[in-house]
């Protein structure tokens, strides 16, 4: 198996948490890692609203879907990750602020596994209310949604949670996802 990173192949978005915040210095640093992303034209097109007062628990819990409800609202800390598609314009049809967001989130997924939290996008919320809900104002986009704490205990999971998290990790071969000089031509490095 080829050397990477090992905090690259040691990272998870583990669905459980013990209820314990993260260390406001451990947070700064989160914050910090999404902050130094690289970004086109150094735009940065990103902002995070960061879930802290129960009130505001209680509004981020509501935009979320069913499925993400059976866990998510035991994290201790969420974030709201925004962009701003005016920061870094379409380019020829591409939404490139979308790419500048994805790196900032990978940033912070990998600081937050080197800190030993767990980080955890979601997808399943409804935009609008998040937008308005946190009164968000245009032209801003929400990215994804997080949930952000230290690993908490599998079995205080519901039940179809915890069958999600006992699959073991995996990921497509490289001849499924990698061809050489065209779509569908195999090769080796």
């Amino acid at each position: 198996m080829v050397d990477i990173l090992p905090v690259l192949r040691s990272r998870q978005s583990r669905r459980d948490f013990n209820g314990v915040p993260p260390e406001p210095e451990k947070v700064a640093c989160l914050l910090e890692a999404f902050r130094w992303a690289p970004s086109s034209n150094n735009r940065q097109p990103w902002r995070i609203i960061v879930v802290r007062s129960p009130e505001a628990h209680e509004k981020f819990n509501e935009c979320l879907n069913e499925g993400n409800r059976q866990w998510a609202t035991a994290a201790p800390m969420k974030m709201i990750i925004l962009g701003n598609p005016e920061e870094q314009p379409e380019r020829f049809g591409q939404q490139r602020y979308l790419l500048d967001v994805g790196l900032a989130i990978e940033n912070l997924l990998i600081q937050g596994c080197e800190l030993g939290l767990t980080a955890h996008a979601m997808a399943g919320w409804d935009e609008d209310t998040v937008l308005k809900t946190f009164n968000v104002p245009e032209p801003l986009r929400v990215a994804a949604l997080f949930a952000v704490g230290y690993p908490g205990k599998l079995e205080d999971l519901h039940p179809d949670v915890q069958a999600k998290e006992k699959k073991p990790p995996s990921r497509k071969p490289l001849e499924e996802i990698v061809f050489w000089d065209e779509f569908g031509a195999a090769g080796k490095p």
